[in-house]
């Protein structure tokens, strides 16, 4: 490519030195049509009304090239694949519902780099804009200067992620740091005021602080109703900012611009952590995934943007205010236990213990979870289904129940709820001695062993060449297991305790010796 001092030096050749464009050609070893077009340029710009500035113009200008029928030297049919692999899992998540999870173009090109190719960006963009035919369209902003830890921005968003291979809807809580650009969210299953109270108990536990100021769009959560310009906040928003000191603001109708970080943090959020995986096990496994992702965003610095964001982003943590405690966040509601010795929230049956059958009960209900209280005295507690009609069943609720009625515990919903180790014990050893099983379990909750406890037991009994193993033999052998379990944890503290004696031992012998020395030095 010709640098503009060889376009400078082109024409000093051939204004001052008098030089044929032959000569400069063969000087230079360049084109003799590259040297006839530049100096076509000089004599044109002389020639003008005003040579003075269209000279100057042609001796400052940088060279333009055309470079739209250029070949793509890096790209290498291997990178060609991938990019093609991505663009394709594009279509599919948008034609399954996932838009909002596709990969960006800078994505595109950060897998390839973590792949181990050697590529450049604008490459990428070249060959995905060529081949969908995309046209750019720029927007222009107005960079806005903000005071550490004062302005945090809420929003939601929605992705679709896949449970234990169940395809479900998950809700995004993003918090959004003005000054920096420091990211936190979390997900929930449902978007309403529990999720709402309990993502920012979970967001200023974080960071361990509060800012001066929350800002929300009009989001129902959040606004309770409209009265004329005015808008007023929810009792939600009200509790939550009496209780942690923090004031709030409202944006206008259709006015994403006036909280543009966290409007763009939700989608750069949920790209950056579920566009290359959307499987889980649990919410918590995606969870921690998550927090993990947004971690790594908040120490990443990668461009003139992100440049000292991790300073920047400890500076708003240390300006926050102080946190002063935690707000109760769930839902307190009064049930009574019907015939099944359940509740049903939501259309959701929970089992609470059976002797409470007929009695009324308190709920405590999480966004999460629920838990269960007679008396003041907490008495279950369940993973909240958000599945219509579902059952939520723990067999120790049934065990007196089951004392008088064992037959009925081999079809019992309890059972087929229980881990499946216990339900194997029941159908290899107890399928026909259901009180024995009963008993067993009375006997383990009585002495505060737990199901996984019986299950090592049985599999000890097993390995030890018992047949025909009963419930005293697990008995027994609940006993062993654990006295085993804690001579082996008590060996290991004598060992820890040991080592440290050891150590302080060695260090004070070696005290001793230099202040030894140093007396023998200083007679």
């Amino acid at each position: 490519m010709l640098k503009m001092v060889d376009r400078q030096t082109i024409i000093h050749m051939y204004r001052v030195q008098k030089m044929s464009r032959r000569a400069i050609s063969r000087e230079l070893d360049c084109n003799r049509k590259t040297v006839n077009k530049i100096i076509k340029e000089y004599q044109d710009a002389m020639s003008s009304s005003n040579p003075e500035e269209n000279l100057d113009e042609v001796l400052t200008l940088q060279p333009v090239y055309d470079s739209s029928n250029r070949t793509f030297r890096r790209l290498s049919e291997d990178m060609i694949k991938e990019i093609n692999w991505c663009l394709e899992r594009n279509r599919v998540q948008c034609a399954t519902g996932m838009k909002k999870q596709r990969k960006k173009k800078c994505d595109i090109h950060e897998w390839l780099r973590e792949k181990g190719y050697e590529i450049s960006y604008s490459t990428v963009c070249n060959y995905i804009r060529m081949k969908s035919n995309i046209d750019r369209s720029d927007e222009a902003f107005i960079k806005q200067a903000y005071d550490p830890g004062y302005g945090v921005e809420f929003d939601w968003g929605e992705v679709k992620l896949y449970i234990d291979d169940v395809l479900t809807k998950f809700y995004i809580a993003v918090f959004t740091f003005q000054s920096s650009n420091g990211r936190h969210a979390y997900l929930f299953r449902h978007q309403n005021t529990l999720a709402f109270i309990e993502s920012h108990r979970n967001f200023f536990m974080d960071v361990k602080g509060v800012p001066a100021m929350m800002i929300y769009d009009n989001m129902r959560v959040a606004i309770k109703e409209f009265a004329g310009l005015e808008k007023k906040p929810s009792e939600a928003l009200l509790r939550m900012s009496a209780f942690y000191a923090f004031d709030y603001r409202f944006c206008n109708i259709r006015a994403g611009w006036e909280k543009g970080h966290v409007e763009r943090s939700v989608e750069y959020v949920r790209r950056k952590s579920f566009c290359s995986r959307d499987h889980f096990i649990s919410i918590e496994d995606a969870q921690s995934y998550l927090s993990a992702k947004c971690h790594d965003m908040n120490c990443r610095c990668g461009s003139m943007a992100t440049l000292n964001k991790k300073e920047r982003y400890k500076l708003d943590i240390d300006s926050l205010q102080k946190l002063q405690g935690h707000i109760g966040c769930f839902g307190l509601e009064e049930h009574s236990v019907d015939k099944w010795s359940t509740i049903t929230c939501n259309n959701v049956h929970y089992s609470v213990p059976d002797s409470l059958v007929g009695k009324r009960v308190k709920v405590k209900i999480y966004s999460e979870k629920i838990t269960v209280f007679y008396i003041d005295q907490k008495i279950a507690s369940h993973e909240r289904s958000y599945s219509n009609g579902d059952w939520k069943i723990s067999l120790d609720h049934y065990l007196e129940t089951m004392k008088r009625k064992p037959g009925a515990v081999g079809g019992s919903v309890a059972l087929k709820q229980t881990p499946e180790g216990l339900r194997n014990i029941f159908r290899n050893n107890f399928k026909h001695n259901a009180r024995g099983f009963v008993t067993l379990l009375l006997y383990a909750r009585d002495n505060g062993y737990s199901y996984k406890d019986i299950c090592t037991a049985y599999d000890a009994s097993v390995n030890s060449g018992a047949t025909n193993i009963t419930e005293d033999h697990i008995k027994a052998m609940l006993h062993t297991v654990t006295e085993n379990t804690a001579e082996l944890q008590a060996y290991h503290e004598d060992q820890q305790g040991r080592e440290i004696q050891d150590r302080a031992d060695h260090t004070l012998e070696v005290l001793t010796r230099l202040t030894n020395q140093s007396c023998l030095g200083t007679l």
